[in-house]
């Protein structure tokens, strides 16, 4: 069975939603005049529920739009016409090393520091698209670590440790 990408993105938009009301729901919500810590999370993630939802009522046909994209997927598929997977095979070594980059710089940001885990980050990520050269690699590590700490450790004056050997 294939899954088409508008399905699986609005899947992962409900699922984060969903988590996301979860866990907001046990920091209270508090009231209009004073918000509490958790309305942030509950209503990004009730966006986020609303998000995933509506390609799902557009493709099962409960509004207009969704009702006409129906007869034409009904009439695609009479004609012959195949749908595509949302991740063709030769794509997901691109997704499978972003998402161990992403990994890398949450599992090394308190270990290593602000600096490190973003050189493992662009390092990781870097490797997704093939046309990229070592030169471009490390000018785009350096312009984003300069960035990064230009604007949140003396910008915002956020306390990262920008470079720590703890293990």
């Amino acid at each position: 069975m294939k899954i088409h990408s508008d399905l699986l993105a609005a899947l992962i938009f409900l699922g984060f939603g969903t988590v996301a009301v979860a866990i907001g729901s046990g920091y209270g919500f508090g009231s209009p005049a004073a918000l509490g810590s958790g309305a942030m999370p509950m209503l990004v993630g009730a966006g986020l529920c609303a998000m995933g939802a509506m390609p799902m009522l557009v493709g099962a046909g409960l509004c207009a739009m969704g009702a006409v994209q129906l007869l034409q997927t009904a009439a695609a598929r009479r004609a012959g016409q195949q749908f595509v997977s949302a991740f063709p095979r030769r794509e997901l070594g691109p997704l499978l090393l972003i998402l161990a980059a992403v990994l890398a710089f949450g599992l090394l940001i308190d270990r290593l520091g602000l600096l490190p885990a973003l050189a493992a980050l662009v390092g990781i990520s870097w490797f997704a698209d093939s046309s990229g050269r070592e030169r471009e690699m490390l000018a785009v590590m350096v312009c984003v670590g300069a960035l990064l700490v230009a604007i949140f450790y003396f910008g915002l004056g956020i306390p990262f440790r920008l470079v720590s050997w703890r293990f």
